[in-house]
């Protein structure tokens, strides 16, 4: 085992990386907030957000569907699969 403590130098500097990081992820959580609720408040598309953003359309769309942002439209793709009959009949 080594006897080593890093310099004050080195302290300080590493604290304050940690620091700069906790600030960046507490602005990031802001930004991606504040991402979300133009989503709500305004009749933009994640495209739209996203061209005032450097994060790409489908990252937009996460974050709509993270923050609970209603779609703007009803899905248009459906399953090929038939929905089963509610109270099937048992035999026996």
């Amino acid at each position: 085992m080594s006897d080593y403590s890093p310099s004050p130098q080195l302290a300080a500097a590493l604290t304050a990386f940690e620091e700069a990081l906790t600030e960046v992820e507490e602005r990031r959580r802001a930004l991606r907030e504040a991402v979300a609720a133009d989503l709500k408040a305004y009749d933009v598309t994640n495209d739209v957000v996203a061209d005032h953003l450097p994060w790409s359309a489908e990252t937009v769309r996460g974050i709509a569907r993270e923050y609970g942002v209603p779609p703007r439209r009803k899905p248009t793709v459906r399953s090929i699969k038939p929905k089963k009959k509610p109270g099937g009949t048992s035999s026996g």
